[in-house]
């Protein structure tokens, strides 16, 4: 396997979707999801605005106030949090539209043997496949990010350059949601004959994993747990030694529940993952994904597993 084979077939791969109708319409409902909420982030961002404005002129009014009590003015990375959010809602279908049919339809129109009798190898082939997908999805991604900028630069908003590193982290994150699903889509394109099938696979793995198994999850680690510890049993007082290990052991087996669900459900880990960024706006980039370190997880396992799939399927596949 070489380098260059392998970008070329990735330039081919994406010259070949960008200029496809499908690709087209694709990029249109991402950039009309990413419409909608940055529409829904600036109202909210104006609303926080002017309770902020409130604030502080009931500041004004009580100058024997406590000192070092001023209110945060709310940041513009609250926005950004909204659109990519909205994004990550109908996002994952949209990222299997774009790989179901990457091998199966190739396959289906015999054009998969005419190709390998060039000088190109099966690793060069599904690499490049893989990589172009990935150069397409970035491409959509960085295009929500530039029409969001923009709309918020007519509004007269600009973020700060504190929120610079949450941003690109939501985007970032973001991506990794997408190439999940396309991989997803990547590996059933491999294992099905035809793309109707590979469709239908992807669409039920979707299900499976924004739906099922986190309900699932969650039902039966609650049904699991221990009970929420009643403060009647220790006279009332929260704050003694008994009452204090018992609603810790409660909240660490919440934590560990939510953690599960998160590594069985891509689209709970990426929420998780801009949640806890937009909630921690003081805490460093480790600090913050140290604590959702399950989220992080399973927004690289489901990719490389589903493309080892990919991978050795295709290498394994009879042409005829």
């Amino acid at each position: 396997m070489t380098a260059e084979r392998v970008f070329t077939v990735a330039q081919k791969e994406f010259a070949d979707q960008i200029t496809g109708w499908r690709f087209l319409v694709i990029l249109a409902l991402f950039l009309a999801i990413a419409l909608v909420g940055t529409y829904s982030g600036v109202g909210s961002y104006e609303r926080d605005l002017d309770r902020y404005a409130q604030q502080l002129a009931t500041m004004d009014n009580q100058n024997d106030g406590p000192a070092g009590m001023m209110p945060a003015k709310p940041p513009v990375e609250g926005i950004y949090s909204s659109v990519f959010r909205t994004l990550v809602s109908y996002g994952g279908l949209l990222a299997l539209a774009l790989g179901f049919d990457l091998v199966s339809k190739e396959k289906e129109s015999r054009s998969l043997k005419s190709l390998l009798s060039h000088p190109v190898y099966r690793d060069e082939i599904i690499n490049g496949k893989a990589l172009g997908g990935v150069a397409l999805l970035a491409l959509v991604v960085g295009s929500v990010l530039a029409i969001s900028t923009a709309l918020l630069l007519v509004f007269s908003i600009v973020p700060a350059s504190g929120d610079l590193w949450m941003i690109l982290t939501y985007a970032g994150v973001t991506l990794l949601f997408l190439v999940t699903f396309f991989s997803i889509a990547l590996a059933l394109s491999t294992l099905c004959r035809e793309s109707g099938s590979a469709l239908l696979l992807s669409v039920v793995v979707f299900v499976l994993l924004v739906f099922l198994a986190p309900f699932a999850t969650a039902n039966i680690g609650t049904a699991l747990m221990m009970e929420k510890p009643d403060p009647a049993a220790y006279g009332g007082d929260t704050q003694s030694e008994g009452y204090q290990v018992e609603i810790t052991a409660y909240l660490d087996q919440m934590k560990m529940i939510e953690s599960a669900a998160n590594l069985f459900s891509p689209q709970m880990a990426v929420n998780a993952l801009i949640q806890g960024i937009s909630n921690s706006p003081g805490a460093t980039l480790e600090d913050t994904l140290g604590e959702i370190w399950s989220s992080v997880a399973a927004l690289t396992i489901y990719p490389v597993a589903f493309f080892a799939v990919a991978y050795t399927r295709f290498m394994r596949m009879d042409i005829r």
